[in-house]
């Protein structure tokens, strides 16, 4: 998985601008060391010192450009893939460009080379519903789905998501019922045979009348947590959290403190998603507003939406800013209902000139902005809405 996916990112950044070899490089054992597995593959002598080879490789490397892989199929010393760290070293101080990239996969961590890649953990590069058409079918968009709960549900952890992959891919589609059984079932058999399970019991304060432990036991706990898969950095977040199935198999258990129920349920949102979900409801919201303007009743507006106008226009909102460049700032009478909530926009209007399908999408916008669970359901409303406010005038 890891080398075709290097494979595909390497030849998508070169585009095609000049000659690029992808040569995958085994090593250690019989392969003899990196040094020497180079020099073979340029059909150069093995037994050279790395010294001779510099320009010997260099001259090879005239007229194409290469990305060497290397794997260990039997462990090499570190001293052997330091050596080839430092040749690369020369070459890219070296005043003569040469076209010489390499990837050291050291499933060790024995390498002391940057950048280091970690490739253990990773998160999907597609998404959902940003990219869908409103002619889309919900099955064509089942699979990226089930790809993003899949992913979620890992966090981030490619071993997990694989084993978790093989229960989801036989779900017939769009049937999220099942999947959300397969997601409990899978986690709940990991969480029970994992060999970090006490360490996170000591975590959420499981068995033990202190509900948090002291700092210095907190950190050697999150030290080996991470180790473990157990803990992971969300996306856009650097604090620690709990990897999603693992907080699914917690939420089951009965001597869970009631205090860690609230965190440990907001960690099975999966937030790719309801970012998505929330960033279409926007979209519709803005829609409504100008399909509704003129249609409110002033009467009904009410005086924290008025007082909210006017905090914009004296300067004094923090969160509501428009730059002084900005063509059509909302500071006008007509103006006013931009800071009026959805919900009291649509109570304004008259009956009957407000679609049930808006009032649907504002509780879609809260449901999702208020931290509640984001499942295939949503997905399906999302898109129904998409095909509604794409066709309708």
């Amino acid at each position: 998985m890891v080398i075709p996916s290097i494979c595909r990112a390497v030849h998508g950044s070169n585009g095609g601008e000049s000659r690029l070899d992808i040569r995958r490089l085994e090593v250690g054992g019989q392969a003899g060391t990196p040094t020497q597995a180079l020099l073979r593959e340029f059909e150069l002598d093995p037994t050279i010192s790395p010294f001779e080879a510099r320009e010997k490789i260099r001259t090879c490397l005239l007229d194409r450009s290469f990305l060497l892989i290397f794997i260990e199929a039997a462990p090499v010393d570190p001293n052997a893939w330091e050596e080839i760290v430092n040749l690369l070293e020369y070459y890219r101080k070296s005043a003569t460009p040469v076209c010489l990239s390499a990837v050291l996969v050291d499933g060790r961590g024995i390498i002391r080379s940057d950048p280091i890649c970690d490739f253990v953990n990773g998160r999907p590069t597609h998404h959902v519903l940003s990219e869908v058409s409103s002619t889309m079918d919900e099955g064509s968009i089942w699979p990226a789905y089930l790809h993003h709960r899949a992913a979620w549900e890992a966090g981030g952890c490619l071993s997990y998501a694989i084993s978790l992959g093989s229960e989801l891919e036989r779900i017939t589609s769009c049937d999220d019922e099942v999947v959300e059984l397969a997601l409990q079932t899978h986690a709940n058999k990991r969480l029970a045979s994992h060999t970090g399970r006490h360490l996170l019991c000591d975590l959420v304060g499981i068995g033990s009348e202190s509900m948090r432990p002291e700092q210095a036991h907190l950190r050697t706990l999150h030290a080996e947590l991470l180790t473990a898969n157990l803990l992971w950095r969300p996306p856009s977040m650097n604090s620690l959290h709990i990897v999603p199935w693992a907080a699914r198999a917690l939420l089951v258990l009965p001597d869970l403190p009631r205090k860690q129920v609230w965190a440990l349920r907001h960690h099975l949102v999966c937030a790719p998603l309801a970012g998505e979900v929330l960033s279409l409801c926007l979209q519709f919201e803005s829609q409504i507003q100008t399909r509704l303007h003129g249609r409110q009743n002033r009467g009904n507006i009410s005086d924290q939406t008025r007082t909210n106008q006017q905090r914009f226009i004296s300067g004094s909102d923090d969160f509501v800013f428009y730059p002084s460049a900005f063509p059509a700032s909302p500071s006008s009478e007509d103006d006013v209902w931009a800071f009026a909530s959805l919900g009291e926009n649509l109570k304004s209007c008259p009956t009957g000139a407000v679609p049930d399908l808006y009032w649907h999408t504002l509780r879609l916008r809260n449901a999702t902005a208020h931290g509640h669970y984001v499942g295939w359901r949503h997905v399906r409303m999302a898109l129904r809405m998409l095909r509604y406010f794409d066709t309708s005038n």
